[in-house]
């Protein structure tokens, strides 16, 4: 028999064993991608889609975003350890970890659509909902997250099977990553709020779908007596994680890693936006994105085995900061231009550079369990295993900071709103149900830019266009008089049916504030209209009007700060700590093995000694 090898097993047991870890790392692994989809979509995207999607002023969207990244935090703080310990003490028939992982994902996946789909919220009373939605989404992410990474230890001890599992679980996770990024970034742009609707229908159904794989076709490997009677406390758990200082110093390192390698991503779309444009092309860089993480991956083992970690981490991490370094130089003269073409060759390095150090990481980390059996006697998988998902929530509540700051102390926030409003208009021009309403709708607001286009004293204008937006009961759609004038610049298109059929294209009616009141039909007969606003149309594009070309230099310098500047002290940071105090590499790692598995002999050994003993003493007394 062949186990993914030319080595063949004789023994029959082994073989078992082995067949078993084959069609488990494949259907642990793909579990990934749903898992690493959703986890975008929030992590990389609910600031994005409440910046471009949702009207708020600054201090609600700011006290947004410190509730989500320091509240959530302190609750994660409590949500995860307890988790943890609640997996590590259960004694499921169903098994350890799987009825979390199933159940978390289900859980979160309802939250997740609730949260893009529910929009009858407006100001602080959608800061409350989302805040509520986002702790709910947190400890139902957190159940399974802390499930489905604890399983992957116990998978297997071996270091070969568990860099293969590792590997493929990486892979597959950056292959979701990909897939929920493109989506996002192909589909929203211009489309804001249907696009985010459609895109958490899809991936909560990826995510559901994929975590059902992992549950029901995963076989988790049988505990011990010893670990099903066992219990865990909080106290104990705290002193497992305390006293392993690899575990702490692993810890410290991806916090650093993390939060540096995730300001790209989080202020990817605002950088664009100012730099290149409002459009969907930022798809491209999202694809070499995911084809980097791919093919380094597939490269990890082969890079791995030959250099071994460390130089592979010192190599990954000076490729992600060379690329770094390139993105900083764009745009501020024309031998480096910025394109998607250019920021897709610099991504290359980074993508590249962050996989593989990434990789080393997740398997440093890893090995941590053995480390902890190794020095306290105990392996307490889901207790290891808490510290990652908690390490990556802390760093996203860095995150969350950083980008805050940015945004609100340059002032990109307050100029992204016109697109906002744009957005938020295009939605709700699309719901109202008949061709009068619109028209009279279309007709008030453009009654609305030339009040304030006439008006000499603009402050004087606002405060008309405010009681006339009461009186003609437009504020059900949410207009903010100081980004009312985005509008003017967007294209307004008539679509005609007949019997409910469309009959032609959709007409250009022009832009809003020059639209003829004669082009505005009522619907007549068997004939009906549908008007709809267009942000994007062709080469024309009403938000970079209202976004990039309005951006000022120092906007600029701020996004390059954040997205360079940081990710380069604390990449270097991460490699620093990792090469300086993590001492568990290959050769220590065996040599934790051989350790292990003379103890569990020896333990075995006893075991057996001590029943037979008792059976000795039993037939003593049967024949006295």
């Amino acid at each position: 028999m062949r186990a993914g090898s030319s080595t063949i097993i004789n023994d029959p047991i082994e073989a078992t064993r082995v067949k078993q870890f084959n069609k488990n790392k494949w259907f642990f692994s793909i579990g990934g991608i749903g898992r690493d989809m959703s986890y975008q979509l929030i992590n990389a995207f609910l600031l994005t889609y409440v910046q471009f999607g949702v009207s708020l002023e600054l201090i609600q969207f700011t006290t947004l975003s410190i509730i989500i990244g320091v509240g959530g935090r302190l609750w994660d703080a409590v949500n995860d350890p307890i988790m943890g310990a609640i997996i590590e003490g259960s004694h499921l028939k169903w098994g350890k970890f799987k009825p979390w992982i199933l159940i978390g994902a289900i859980g979160c996946g309802a939250i997740i659509i609730l949260m893009f789909t529910l929009r009858v919220f407006t100001g602080w009373a959608f800061v409350a909902f989302l805040v509520v939605a986002y702790l709910l989404w947190e400890s139902t992410y957190t159940m399974n997250d802390i499930g489905y990474w604890a399983m992957l230890p116990s998978l297997s001890s071996k270091e070969k099977e568990r860099n293969q599992v590792t590997m493929l679980t990486v892979i597959f996770a950056g292959l979701g990553a990909f897939i929920g990024q493109g989506l996002i970034t192909f589909f929203t742009p211009g489309n804001v709020v249907v696009g985010y609707r459609n895109m958490s229908i899809i991936i909560v159904a990826s995510l559901i779908l994929c975590q059902a794989l992992t549950t029901f076709f995963v076989k988790e490997t049988p505990r011990t007596e010893a670990e099903k009677q066992s219990t865990i406390s909080l106290k104990k758990m705290w002193k497992t994680i305390k006293n392993n200082d690899q575990l702490l110093w692993m810890a410290f390192s991806l916090v650093c890693y993390s939060v540096g390698s995730g300001l790209l991503v989080a202020l990817a779309y605002n950088l664009y936006y100012l730099e290149v444009g409002y459009d969907n092309q930022a798809f491209y860089f999202i694809v070499i994105f995911g084809v980097c993480s791919i093919a380094a991956n597939a490269l990890y083992t082969l890079l791995a085995n030959k250099l071994g970690r460390k130089k592979l981490q010192l190599l990954s991490a000076s490729l992600a900061i060379l690329g770094y370094i390139g993105v900083a130089m764009l745009g501020w003269t024309s031998i480096l231009p910025f394109n998607i073409l250019t920021l897709a060759l610099f991504g290359v390095l980074i993508f590249t550079g962050q996989t593989l150090f990434y990789m080393a990481t997740i398997i440093n980390m890893t090995n941590c369990v053995e480390y902890n059996e190794y020095k306290q006697g105990e392996r307490n998988e889901a207790v290891v295993s808490t510290l990652r998902p908690l390490v990556a929530k802390f760093s996203s509540a860095l995150q969350y900071g950083v980008v805050t700051l940015v945004l609100a102390a340059s002032g990109i926030y307050i100029l992204s709103q016109n697109i906002s409003t744009m957005e938020s208009q295009k939605n709700f021009l699309s719901g109202i149900k008949t061709s009068s309403e619109q028209i009279a709708y279309l007709s008030d607001i453009q009654d609305y830019f030339e009040i304030y286009e006439l008006a000499q004293d603009k402050e004087v204008a606002n405060q008309q266009i405010e009681t006339l937006i009461a009186e003609d009961g437009l504020t059900q759609y949410q207009l903010k008089v100081s980004y009312l004038q985005s509008l003017a610049d967007c294209k307004i298109f008539r679509t005609s049916y007949i019997n409910g059929e469309q009959v032609g294209e959709p007409v250009d009616l022009g832009t809003w504030k020059n639209l003829a009141s004669e082009s505005l039909l009522s619907d007549s007969g068997t004939t009906t209209y549908l008007y709809s606003m267009e942000l994007i149309d062709g080469g024309y594009n009403a938000a970079n009007l209202n976004f990039k070309t309005e951006g000022t230099i120092a906007m600029r310098l701020w996004m390059r700060i954040a997205v360079c500047g940081l990710p380069i002290i604390l990449i270097a940071a991460a490699w620093l700590i990792q090469n300086k105090k993590f001492k568990i590499d290959e050769k220590y790692y065996n040599e934790m093995l051989v350790t292990l598995a003379q103890r569990h002999s020896e333990a075995e050994q006893k075991i057996s000694t001590e029943e037979s003993s008792v059976e000795n003493n039993s037939s003593e007394e049967s024949e006295n």
